[in-house]
């Protein structure tokens, strides 16, 4: 992470942290923290810490946070000892959602807790800053994020000076050559996925000064699990397998660097699609038209063949549309064939689906759920201009309806 170019939420789960430290009435780590934030990565924009605050024991930390304007949740952890794990993920989501300038999230906690919530951030393109008292660079709170700071309370160093082997590896191995290697691997694992072996090989070729150890994995499929959705390893007969999450955000770019784009150009770097209007629609009304006889099942070869025998839609563009298709509800993929190649994966139409007009609108709602989250100003105009250039107003009925499907949801 750059420094002093980002905009972080700060979300502390505090009673769990201060359990963790050498001492619970040391409490100067909280505005070291802060000031640590602040000096390496950028402003802290929000700041909240939950606990139980009708514990005597907490009333000094209570002061601290509040003249360091921190927002304090008041949680009873006896009626539910995962409350506070439950809403402080919430609150994640809907501090992202709210801010859009966010461009990432510090989560301080004791313990590992946050790591599926860590991997639905990441989805988002955010940057994830763990702060805990475990300095073990092999933890799996540690490696999980992109950067981890020990927090102490025992002395009154800032959790920079008492950082972990990773933390220090980070900075000898800034997160710009990390986000190089994610680039180059986006460009080499194509969606319907690469023998590992293979991955390897051609990696090697890219950066033969790559190693996963730099960045304390022991090997490549840890590092790419720790980048979170964003690849996919099965271990097929065949043997591993990895590939590419399509709907994902495809490209290297931060969200803050999204945000600057144009919309054609947003849409093109996280997003794959069929950017030709009437190729897309030809290539949807075929697909409804050999599924809507219910019960006919093709895998995503077979449809692939029947709707464009010619292959004039290339990979990414033609995977990116069945995936949208699938997480729109369009279309149902047989969940027994998650850990197979994508194109031997069986497909059938979605069972609630029931006119063409609601399998677009499906559709048009999975494509755009990205944009109409990080982009406030969306309109039915420019997704008609965007998607039909030559046919605007005939199509500005169908986007109206899928904004408004956009908005019911959120």
């Amino acid at each position: 992470m750059a420094q002093q170019s980002q905009q972080l939420a700060l979300l502390i789960d505090f009673e769990n942290l201060l359990a963790s430290l050498d001492s619970e009435n040391n409490i100067t780590f909280i505005p070291e923290l802060i000031t640590t934030l602040e000096n390496r990565f950028g402003k802290v924009a929000f700041r909240k810490a939950y606990a139980d605050w009708s514990n005597a024991k907490l009333r000094k930390a209570a002061n601290e946070l509040q003249r360091n304007g921190v927002e304090m949740q008041h949680v009873v952890r006896s009626h539910n000892k995962n409350l506070v794990e439950s809403l402080l993920a919430l609150q994640a989501m809907y501090t992202v959602a709210l801010y859009p300038n966010l461009t990432g999230v510090v989560l301080a906690s004791g313990d590992a807790d946050y790591l599926a919530l860590v991997n639905q951030l990441k989805t988002r393109g955010l940057s994830i800053i763990g702060v805990g008292a475990d300095g073990n660079a092999n933890s799996s709170w540690n490696r999980c994020c992109d950067e981890y700071l020990v927090c102490n309370s025992s002395s009154t160093a800032s959790p920079e000076k008492k950082s972990s082997p990773k933390t220090a590896v980070a900075a000898t191995i800034p997160s710009p050559e990390k986000n190089t290697i994610i680039a180059t691997l986006k460009e080499l694992i194509p969606v319907n996925g690469i023998l590992l072996p293979e991955l390897e090989a051609k990696l090697k070729e890219s950066h033969p000064d790559f190693s996963p150890e730099n960045f304390h994995f022991r090997n490549l499929p840890e590092f790419l699990q720790s980048l979170g959705n964003t690849f996919k390893i099965a271990d097929t007969d065949e043997g591993i397998i990895v590939s590419s999450q399509a709907g994902r955000n495809a490209s290297p770019y931060s969200l803050q660097e999204l945000q600057s784009f144009s919309f054609e150009d947003y849409m093109q770097a996280t997003r794959w699609y069929i950017v030709d209007g009437n190729i897309r629609d030809r290539v949807l009304h075929n697909i409804y038209a050999l599924f809507e006889d219910n019960g006919r099942v093709l895998t995503n070869e077979e449809l692939h063949n029947l709707v464009d025998p010619d292959h004039i839609v290339e990979e990414r563009p033609w995977y990116g549309t069945i995936f949208s298709l699938v997480y729109g509800a369009c279309l149902w993929e047989n969940p027994d064939d998650s850990s197979i190649p994508l194109p031997r994966r069986r497909l059938s139409l979605f069972r609630t689906v029931k006119s063409e007009e609601e399998f677009l609108i499906r559709y048009y709602t999975s494509l755009f759920h990205k944009a109409y989250t990080e982009r406030p100003g969306l309109t039915a105009q420019m997704c008609a201009e965007l998607m039909h250039p030559d046919e605007v107003e005939a199509h500005i009925p169908l986007y109206e309806q899928v904004l408004e499907e956009l908005s019911r949801r959120h």
